[in-house]
């Protein structure tokens, strides 16, 4: 087996895998490492895949064997994308095993030394374990042991109340699981404005304690675990079955031996805007970087990397039009920005008909504006609210103004309504302006219709 190719992939999970397909089907020699042969990384096994199938079907079954089987069933559908076979047939080729540098343009794969031109370092991130006084594995959960557990515990404490926290909380509650989130933030959603929190604390439906920290943990019995909780300084007791650890994660590179390599990193690997590390040709994507750790961030940023190893530096990723969402029953949106927004319009399911038909009068969207009517930034609450706010990305990538939004005809009744509704707002501001208003009478008068 050849040991030497043009690019090597470390990391075959969905960023890493993106760009291994991408510069195969460009027709460049690469190879991708990736730790077993299951590939396709936290996302389907343990992530968004396994995660989006509970909520769905904990809307239709308590069944925990039920739902196993659906979720196992729908990764195995999409492994098939990601098989070893499948990327050995359109051009590249996969070593299985843990990779670490032995020099900038050397690793070592278990017991072969493989050589290449460039790298791609996508290795992914693991659960973080905050460090508690008494805890040991028998007593919680990760994201990446949860759905293979054989039964569902009565009682479950949730560290964290980030997407990951609220997903699986609700997903549990709904199937019967005693659930308690608890969170070191004094505010809920704190990137997100108080009105967009408030909804969501309430309809969510969760015990969600704030300002809490996880200080001591004791075992009971084969059943029971004490918990000790710090809240807004007052030490509290909790006995509870299991715990579920959704407090952040940890990149995956203190394997890798980067300083030999010339890498430079501290919790995360330092990358410039072209995805180059300190060593210019060995690149950067997914979790392992100072990026929001999101499957779409690391696709984008591995469709830039291979872009760049292909063509040469000259592209950077733009994550201006970069959503997050919490895929809670209602959604939770966002479209971030560093830059302030002039003006915030708002618009309320409960004046467009549809959210009435669904009984949604709380959804929320707002969204913020320049002083020419270009989005800055969005946020909204909503049932399925996602797929409705793509539409506002969309235009902030054209550098298209909100008020763009009234050109269409929207089918009556949709959700879609809720951002004319926006879009109204400041065509009805621009024809209500006296000099407009005027203008408006004298042509009426002229056409003899007053």
């Amino acid at each position: 087996m050849k040991k030497h190719h043009q690019v090597i992939v470390i990391g075959g999970g969905a960023a890493g895998l993106y760009a291994t397909a991408g510069l195969a089907r460009l027709g460049v020699d690469v190879a991708v490492v990736n730790t077993d042969a299951n590939m396709g990384g936290d996302c389907l096994h343990s992530g968004c895949v396994p995660s989006k199938t509970l909520l769905h079907m904990a809307q239709e079954t308590t069944d925990w064997t039920e739902i196993q089987a659906k979720i196992k069933a729908v990764i195995a559908e999409i492994q098939v994308h990601d098989s070893v076979p499948r990327f050995e047939e359109i051009g590249a080729t996969v070593y299985i095993g843990k990779a670490r540098f032995l020099d900038a343009y050397q690793i070592e794969v278990g017991d072969q030394q493989l050589s290449a031109k460039k790298f791609i370092i996508a290795t992914g991130s693991r659960p973080r374990i905050p460090d508690v006084a008494g805890l040991d594995t028998s007593m919680y959960e990760t994201n990446e042991t949860l759905f293979q557990m054989a039964k569902l515990p009565c009682e479950m404490a949730i560290i964290g109340a980030g997407p990951v926290g609220l997903e699986l909380g609700q997903a549990l509650q709904n199937l019967g699981v005693e659930i308690a989130i608890f969170d070191h933030n004094t505010e809920f959603l704190k990137h997100f404005s108080r009105d967009i929190a408030d909804i969501a604390l309430q309809k969510l439906d969760l015990d969600i304690h704030l300002d809490s920290t996880l200080t001591d943990v004791t075992r009971l019995n084969k059943d029971e675990i004490s918990l000790k909780i710090t809240e807004s300084g007052i030490e509290k007791t909790l006995t509870v079955e299991k715990i579920l650890f959704a407090a952040g994660q940890i990149a995956n590179i203190d394997s890798l031996q980067l300083e030999r390599a010339g890498v430079t990193y501290d919790a995360k690997i330092s990358t410039n805007h072209y995805l180059q590390t300190t060593a210019p040709h060995i690149y950067a994507i997914g979790d392992v970087i100072k990026s929001p750790s999101l499957t779409h961030a690391g696709g984008v940023e591995a469709r830039t990397a291979l872009t760049n190893i292909a063509f040469g530096n000259f592209s950077k990723v733009n994550y201006g039009t970069l959503a997050s969402v919490i895929y809670t029953k209602p959604e939770i949106y966002q479209l971030a920005s560093t830059h302030q927004a002039t003006r915030i319009l708002t618009a309320s399911g409960a004046n467009i008909d549809r959210f009435k038909t669904d009984n949604e009068p709380e959804a929320l969207v707002k969204v913020g504006i320049d002083n020419k009517a270009k989005i800055v930034r969005a946020e909204a609450i909503g049932m399925d609210i996602s797929t409705v706010m793509q539409q506002i990305a969309l235009l902030k990538s054209k550098n298209a103004k909100l008020t763009d939004l009234s050109k269409p005809i929207y089918p009556y009744p949709t959700k879609s309504e809720i951002l004319k509704n926006l879009s109204d707002q400041l065509l009805t501001e621009k024809l209500e302006k006296p000099i407009l208003q005027r203008l408006i009478r004298k042509i009426i008068k002229w056409r003899g219709l007053s």
